[in-house]
């Protein structure tokens, strides 16, 4: 059918004209040209991502952050100037914000007697009243 369509085309326009549209377009006249600045380019969700450039720290200077506050952290445990402890821990498939000889309730099977200690291995957060001012 389309082929059928050309004919008629091609048959209808005479001459030089007829050759012209035979002749594909250069490429600089194409509409798929990459030859185009960015600049040009409109800014759009795809040529950019929506959302901003996250910048990563310096790992140098992240180093000694971390060492400063270690350094803190364990002259305020030994001088004993810590206040009350607290952690989150995840138990049960819940996180539980816990303090020294806090009990936790858990509705469910567990595999220990009343009494046991409980291990709790997987620790969010360690930290005590005076980190969260």
């Amino acid at each position: 059918m389309a082929v059928s369509c050309c004919g008629r085309l091609l048959r209808s326009v005479r001459g030089a004209a007829a050759v012209s549209l035979l002749r594909p377009l250069p490429r600089c006249l194409s509409s798929q040209s990459s030859s185009l600045q960015p600049s040009y380019v409109p800014k759009t969700s795809l040529s950019e991502p929506p959302w901003p450039e996250i910048k990563l720290p310096d790992p140098i200077v992240e180093t000694e952050e971390h060492k400063e506050l270690v350094q803190k952290v364990n002259s305020l445990i030994a001088a004993g100037q810590h206040g009350r402890l607290f952690a989150v821990v995840h138990f049960a498939s819940k996180q539980w914000k816990v303090t020294n000889e806090d009990l936790v309730l858990i509705n469910g099977i567990v595999d220990a007697e009343c009494g046991d200690r409980i291990r709790l291995e997987k620790e969010r957060l360690g930290a005590s009243r005076s980190d969260c001012d």
